[in-house]
């Protein structure tokens, strides 16, 4: 199951032949074998010549590259084959300022070939592995890199992911001592003494010393100056760029610097086709390259506005996402939902848009999941509650009701989902009236009663291609049980015990298919690959977590977890709505921050929202939780230690508040 961007090939018939040939392979251990042969000849291998590289051209040794080097040339139009490497221009003696491809670093900043005179160098804040005697880029992991998350910093440093780009600071220097790395700052000069905090930061005399999107400032003058983010936009990164929602083959052919690369998968789908250029880390609308600054899977990023879908590209639509924004996006069709899945739910079908719902008498709250098995959207509009008042989902559950833009064809609802009082005491037992806006001929719903708080938390791990990890060894596994059990503390401070219910794998083909997911549509396509645990309806209410090698994400850099749906689909198995996927790069770098994040995306599955949404758009529903105006002080908001804070701000992550396991417990996942 060999995934690559489509783009005209530019390497030799030898090669291609070759590679065409153990592609028509069909068995597990051959898939295997297509994997190494292109790894045998993709960017960064070893070679004498270009006719042994996929991309067509050789760095030789001879130009101060150990052992040769595969490239390709010419790449800032089309692109670079495979998704581990980048174009860039380098002063190259020899190359004129041509673009070529450079394998990019691993999550952790190392090389495959680090033995042969290769290390991980910053060009262009893209982490690529070069000879370590190259006199070009600067050392990651350092005070002032980017990052997206800790294992890109050295050993006692944390990504301030909340900085634009990612920004590697080691928190807790001592001023009167400095830092050998960096300069001993305060972060927030603006403080009361107790509350000040002091960081090692990037050190620099001018502004040329600092990163694209920093200047170099220093707070006063008895301090240092060190990298802070620009306070105006600097300009297009590439002014002959292209502009947010154009096609590109790289990053070079973007004003923002990012490329959204198309992708095709061996089933023929395609997402980005052409290739979109984007902004990332955009702060509004004025950060951005003629698109709108919007949040895509938990990153600020810049999209093209529209109105409609004639606004957009052929192969794009015009969709709203969850701030209530619209923009141009990739279109796949809508996947039909199997509901072979839900053994133990009552489902009930009809052609009406206006059904009675009936609720258990004395239930603390419910999850009523309308959806459409034939894939078309479905939006909740309106319920009228036993007591003859109306819910007007859109205006007055709109902190819930984000789900149509994320799943289509699913909106699961959960009813509490705050503590208010004025809406939480409303949803009890009786006859309830939804009502919903949809193009099909059929639409569907079940619902499921809480009895009472619940206080159980079953948790079952599919485990799709973890370096040394299986069914049969994953109850054992220090790393992974250390970060399960970090979440289970932070969900017993909300009187929630975590169990897991089991640990399952998947065939060896589906596998190689899935264990680096490379679209979203990859991460939907694999939660409904799982299965309904047993027959009855305690058995079936458990949240499917799948364990994968990695993301690959084109348009979302550093990206670690996605729940499928907020909330997700309790009970239901085999749909795009039933678990979440889980990256374990960083399993046994951190244990401490997995466990943090898995409870922050399992906290989405169950129904919680951000404390404060990115860019300070938004606060959660719940009364005792703080909010932040501005998240992006990271440290400084008073929910930065919440658990369900935007920013990944390392493992102290873990306050909750009683207001959060109010909402969590009244879902029917937690058990009573």
């Amino acid at each position: 199951m060999f995934y690559a961007p489509r783009r005209p090939a530019s390497t030799s018939l030898q090669v291609l032949a070759l590679l065409l040939a153990l592609l028509f392979l069909s068995a597990c251990e051959q898939l295997q074998q297509v994997a190494e042969f292109v790894d045998s000849i993709s960017t960064g291998a070893p070679c004498e010549n270009g006719l042994e590289c996929l991309g067509g051209y050789c760095f030789e040794e001879e130009r101060g590259f150990p052992g040769g080097y595969c490239s390709e040339l010419s790449c800032e139009e089309e692109g670079c084959l495979g998704f581990s490497s980048e174009c860039l221009v380098l002063p190259l003696e020899g190359s004129s300022g041509a673009a070529a491809c450079y394998e990019r670093c691993d999550r952790d900043n190392s090389c495959e070939r680090a033995g042969e005179g290769y290390t991980c160098t910053l060009v262009d804040d893209m982490p690529v592995c070069l000879p370590a005697d190259l006199a070009v880029g600067s050392e990651p992991g350092k005070p002032g890199a980017p990052c997206t998350s800790d294992v890109a910093c050295e050993e006692g440093l944390t990504c301030l992911t909340n900085l634009y780009g990612g920004y590697c600071a080691r928190i807790g220097c001592n001023p009167d001592q400095g830092c050998d790395d960096g300069a001993c700052v305060t972060l927030n000069p603006a403080a009361e003494a107790d509350d000040v905090v002091f960081a090692c930061m990037a050190g620099c005399s001018s502004d040329q010393d600092c990163r694209f999107g920093y200047s170099c400032l220093a707070n006063d003058e008895s301090e240092p100056a060190y990298c802070q983010e620009n306070e105006q936009p600097e300009g297009p990164r590439n002014p002959d760029g292209a502009d947010d929602g154009e096609p590109c083959g790289a990053n070079l052919g973007c004003k923002g610097g990012s490329c959204i690369r198309e992708v095709e998968k061996d089933n023929g789908d395609v997402s980005f086709p052409g290739g979109y250029c984007t902004t990332r880390y955009c702060g509004d609308d004025d950060d951005c390259n003629g698109g709108i600054c919007l949040v895509q899977n938990n990153q600020p990023t810049c999209m093209a506005g529209c109105a409609t879908d004639s606004d957009c590209r052929q192969g794009y639509s015009c969709r709203t996402g969850r701030e209530g924004r619209s923009f141009c996006d990739s279109t796949t069709a809508p996947p039909e939902i199997d509901t072979s899945g839900a053994p133990a739910l009552e489902l009930v079908c009809g052609s009406q848009k206006t059904y009675d719902v009936e609720v258990e008498a004395g239930a603390v709250g419910f999850l009523l999941t309308p959806f459409n098995p034939g894939g078309l959207a479905i939006e909740p509009r309106t319920l009228r509650r036993p007591d003859g008042s109306t819910l007007n989902i859109p205006n007055d559950y709109a902190f819930h009701a984000i789900n149509p833009a994320i799943l289509t064809s699913l909106a699961p609802m959960l009813f509490p989902a705050t503590n208010d009082t004025s809406l939480a005491s409303t949803f009890g037992g009786g006859t309830y009236q939804m009502g919903v806006a949809s193009n099909a001929s059929e639409t569907c719903h079940y619902v499921i009663a809480q009895p009472s708080a619940g206080r159980t938390l079953r948790l079952r791990f599919y485990l799709v291609g973890v370096p040394g990890l299986s069914a049969a060894t994953a109850a054992s596994n220090r790393d992974l049980q250390e970060a399960i059990a970090t979440m289970a503390t932070i969900y017993d401070g909300m009187n929630i015990e975590v169990e897991v219910a089991a640990y399952e794998e998947l065939s060896d083909e589906l596998t190689a298919s899935y264990s680096i997911v490379r679209t979203l549509d990859d991460a939907f396509d694999l939660v409904a690959l799982s299965e309904a645990p047993g027959t009855t309806l305690d058995e079936n209410l458990v949240v499917n977590v799948f364990l994968i090698d990695d993301f690959a994400v084109e348009d979302s850099p550093g990206l670690l977890g996605i729940s499928a749906g907020l909330p997700g689909a309790a009970g239901l198995h085999a749909s795009p709505a039933s678990g979440l996927v889980f990256s374990t790069a960083g399993l046994g770098d951190d244990n401490a921050t997995i466990g943090q994040i898995l409870a922050h995306e399992v906290g989405h599955y169950l129904g919680l929202r951000h404390t404060t949404e990115h860019l300070g758009s938004a606060q959660d529903p719940i009364t005792d939780t703080p909010s932040c105006l501005f998240p992006n002080l990271g440290y400084f908001c008073d929910d930065a230690e919440n658990f369900m804070f935007p920013f990944s701000l390392g493992p102290d992550q873990r306050l909750t508040t009683a207001g959060q396991s109010f909402v969590l417990r009244r879902n029917p996942l937690v058990r009573p």
